[in-house]
């Protein structure tokens, strides 16, 4: 069973392993003590009989915010899901890296915030409003079967207009040139510089495209 079956709700209890995690996702433990600190650590893996493996992020070693038998709350993001779960530490440890050991979650609380994975990306990436004739170079952000968010300091877009897309993807170690139509769901500005963040929606891609664009978020993640 996938995690598109088994959470099925926008907000439910759902298994871990539903989740999906990949080896390297960012997630952020804290234990469960007024004005304890937040650690950004890395999901190595689950070890079989035993529990969550996770790796610090930064300088700070486990051991200096986390202590066998602290109970403490995981957060984080899967890609399509946002969770969070309790957990027992189970051990610290700096060797043959500083990692720490959390007891398996029974279950964890996921919501839903995206139909499709994203993956996080960097291709050549054109994209125009529907209609016009000029193209802008964006900086593409993430990518997913649904949808992408891009970056642009010179693209001028509206959140429900539709936008030409051409994305030129590597499958297989061949170059492939995919013309998508999308459209704006919604729009940020960069808290740093004059850049912009577009949210986009692929509009009914053709089933090549679909599988091609299934490829290169499924190759990102892993």
């Amino acid at each position: 069973m996938n995690a598109a079956t088994s959470i099925k709700a926008q907000h439910a209890r759902a298994s871990f392993t539903s989740l999906d995690l990949k080896p390297g996702m960012v997630m952020q433990t804290q234990r469960l003590v007024e004005g304890a600190p937040k650690q950004e650590s890395q999901y190595l893996g689950v070890i079989p009989g035993q529990g969550v493996m996770v790796r610090p992020v930064g300088e700070t070693t486990p051991r200096a915010l986390l202590s066998p038998g602290d109970i403490c709350v995981v957060r984080g993001f899967s890609g399509r899901y946002e969770y969070s779960f309790l957990s027992e530490v189970l051990q610290v440890a700096q060797e043959p890296c500083p990692y720490a050991v959390l007891s398996h979650p029974p279950y964890v609380e996921a919501q839903a915030v995206r139909q499709s994975l994203r993956a996080k990306a960097s291709w050549p990436t054109l994209l125009k409003p529907a209609g016009a004739t000029d193209w802008n170079t964006v900086e593409l952000v993430d990518i997913g079967t649904g949808g992408a968010m891009v970056q642009s300091e010179s693209l001028m877009a509206q959140v429900g207009q539709s936008v030409d897309v051409q994305l030129q993807l590597m499958v297989e170690h061949q170059s492939l040139t995919l013309k998508l139509q999308a459209v704006v769901k919604h729009t940020s500005p960069s808290p740093l510089g004059q850049t912009r963040f577009f949210g986009l929606e692929f509009i009914a891609p053709n089933t090549q495209d679909f599988l091609a664009l299934y490829y290169v978020t499924q190759s990102a993640s892993e």
